[in-house]
C-alpha cells in the first residue's frame, strides 16, 4: 500500500464530535444486527431505534424484536411496549398491558360526550399511566398480575356502565345512524321534541355565546380523529353546530 493511501480516512469510519449525537451514535452502536436490519428497511423509526440501543440490552432487544414481530402492533404501542421490556415485564404481563390500553380507547371513546363518565376515566386512566411510566407497579409475578387483572377488572366495568349510559343517552339523542344523528340537532315533529345544540354539546340552556363557543371548541378537540376520539361524535356535533349557526344566521 502506498502513502497516499495511508493517508486517507477510512469510509466506514467517522469520527463524532458534537456531544449531541454521540449518545444517538452510541445507541445505535449497540442495537443487535437484526434491529439494524430491521432499521434499514424503515420497518422501525430512527428515534425508536434509538431508544431500544439506549435502553435495552441485548438479550432484551431479542425478547422485544420476537414481540414485535408476532404481535405486530400499531406504532403507537411501540414506546409503551419497549418501556415494558426495559423493566423486564413478563410477555405475558405487556400482553395485558397493551390490551387494558386498548380497551381505554375504547372506553373514552364512549365517555367523550359524557362529563362525569369523562372525570371518572380521566382519574382512573391519569393513575393507570403514572402507575406504568414510572415503575410504580409490583415486581413479583403473582402480585403483578393479581394488579393488572383487578386494573383490568375496573376499565372493563366503567366500559360496560358507560356504554349501557351511552345507549340511553342516544335513546334520547339520536339513535345510531349518522342521519339519525343530524335529525337530533334539528327540530323534530309532535312526538319527539328538538334537542338543543346547547344540550348536545352539555351547556346550560342559557349559556353565552362566548360559554357555548368554548364548550364546542373543547369538545370537538377530544372527539377528533386525530386525538384518538370518534370520527362519528365529531361529525354529528360538527354537523349540530352548523344547523345552529343556520338558524342563528336565519334571523
Amino acid at each position: 500500500m502506498d502513502d497516499t493511501m495511508k493517508d486517507r480516512p477510512d469510509p466506514e469510519r467517522i469520527t463524532v464530535t458534537d456531544d449531541r449525537l454521540i449518545p444517538v451514535v452510541a445507541a445505535l452502536t449497540n442495537l443487535t444486527e437484526s434491529w439494524k436490519v430491521q432499521l434499514s428497511k424503515s420497518a422501525v423509526s430512527l428515534p425508536m431505534a434509538v431508544q431500544i440501543g439506549k435502553r435495552l440490552n441485548r438479550d432484551q432487544q431479542r425478547a422485544l424484536l420476537e414481540f414485535w414481530e408476532d404481535a405486530r402492533l400499531p406504532d403507537k404501542y411501540m414506546s409503551r411496549v419497549l418501556h415494558a421490556f426495559a423493566r423486564n415485564m413478563p410477555e405475558w404481563a405487556v400482553h395485558q398491558v397493551i390490551r387494558i390500553f386498548r380497551l381505554t380507547e375504547k372506553i373514552k371513546a364512549s365517555v367523550v360526550m359524557l362529563n362525569d363518565w369523562m372525570e371518572r376515566f380521566d382519574a382512573l386512566y391519569e393513575q393507570f399511566e403514572h402507575e406504568f411510566w414510572e415503575r410504580e407497579w409490583p415486581g413479583a409475578e403473582e402480585e403483578l398480575e393479581s394488579y393488572l387483572d383487578r386494573l383490568e377488572a375496573e376499565f372493563q366495568v366503567l366500559y360496560r356502565q358507560a356504554s349501557d349510559e351511552k345507549k340511553s343517552y342516544n335513546r334520547h339523542y339520536g339513535d345510531s345512524s349518522s342521519d339519525s344523528a343530524r335529525d337530533s340537532a334539528r327540530p323534530a315533529g309532535p312526538s319527539r321534541g328538538p334537542v338543543s345544540f346547547s344540550t348536545l354539546i352539555g351547556a346550560a340552556d342559557d349559556a353565552s355565546p362566548k360559554e357555548l363557543k368554548h364548550r364546542y371548541r373543547t369538545l370537538m378537540k377530544k372527539l377528533h380523529p386525530d386525538h384518538g376520539g370518534s370520527a362519528y361524535l365529531f361529525d354529528w356535533v360538527k354537523q349540530a353546530h352548523d344547523n345552529y349557526m343556520q338558524g342563528k344566521s336565519s334571523f
